[in-house]
């Protein structure tokens, strides 16, 4: 539930900050209705970044922009280049992301629907992304209205269970390989080469997802001790020395825990998929940030079959 504590608005934009209920940071939703001529679109994008850098918090700014940012977001209608450069440069200064857009192609008809226009959008800020990383957007049937509305839902629909995906990461795991040759080699099945092939990989897989899923809540809960245990190392070590046995358990758990954390990044950094991230670059919320936009913009989230969105 949010609660409005304050509100700033104008003529072009409704800006309600306040909370909302699980976010422990403060959440400004803005509303915008930008002008019609590219000199007053400019002055409110200056205007609108100036109050974003002034109020930090996790933003959802929405509306009708009377922009559009690439030309095949307009059809049978002008395409202003000017336009587009200022909206585009005032969504890359700010830092957000303009969400995929399900259902409809196009929020505004316009003459009798010949000319017709994306107009209206999300754009959030990357701390809702962290908060909410399945967010989808869908425009919806206008009816009666030139304008469709847009929906934004932060649950993503249920496709059944994730295709089963092998982490390189797992090749340096102990235990991996044991389990590998071990289903591989116990497999008994039967049917034309090919079939049996299938059915193999099947069954290596599943012997696979039972191993991880078995050894993850180990590595977390290992990782958590190793943590707790170079804490506490730390905390004796400011009142005294720390004897042989101690300072050699501090290093290799320090040892371990990197392992562990490189392991992790590894997942992290197939995950994102950001072709030039280099092998020493552990910066994981660069990469979750770039997880989740690729969630944000390659998911389904939906499907529209005679205008019904299921």
């Amino acid at each position: 539930m949010f609660t409005s504590a304050d509100v700033i608005s104008s003529r072009n934009y409704l800006i309600n900050i306040g909370t909302w209920e699980g976010i422990s940071r403060p959440v400004i939703i803005a509303n915008i209705y930008g002008p019609q001529t590219v000199r007053e679109k400019a002055l409110l994008w200056e205007e609108l970044k100036g109050i974003i850098q002034a109020i930090d918090g996790v933003w959802i700014m929405m509306g009708d922009f009377n922009a559009v940012r690439r030309p095949d977001e307009r059809f049978n209608s002008i395409f202003c280049y000017r336009t587009a450069r200022d909206f585009n440069k005032f969504i890359q200064e700010v830092g957000f992301t303009d969400l995929k857009m399900g259902g409809f192609r196009y929020t505004c008809f316009r003459n009798d629907d010949i000319k017709l226009s994306k107009l209206d959008r999300f754009l959030i800020s990357p701390s809702f992304l962290d908060i909410a990383p399945k967010t989808s957007v869908t425009a919806l049937p206008r009816e009666l209205s030139d304008h469709c509305p847009i929906l934004l839902s932060t649950t993503k629909p249920d496709f059944g269970p994730p295709p089963f995906r092998l982490f390189n990461s797992w090749l340096r795991r102990e235990g991996f390989e044991k389990t590998f040759i071990t289903s591989w080699n116990n497999f008994i099945g039967f049917g034309t080469p090919d079939q049996y092939m299938v059915a193999k990989l099947r069954h290596v897989k599943e012997a696979l997802k039972k191993w991880r899923a078995t050894e993850h809540p180990i590595e977390e809960a290992t990782l958590i001790k190793l943590k707790k245990e170079i804490e506490r190392l730390d905390q004796e070590a400011e009142s005294r020395a720390l004897n042989i046995e101690e300072a050699t358990r501090r290093r290799d758990s320090f040892k371990k825990i990197a392992e562990l954390e490189k392991l992790r990044a590894l997942d992290i950094k197939q995950k994102s998929r950001v072709k030039w991230a280099v092998d020493r670059d552990e910066n994981t919320r660069f990469f979750h940030g770039h997880i989740n936009n690729n969630n944000s913009k390659n998911g389904i989230d939906g499907l529209m079959i005679r205008v019904v969105v299921h």
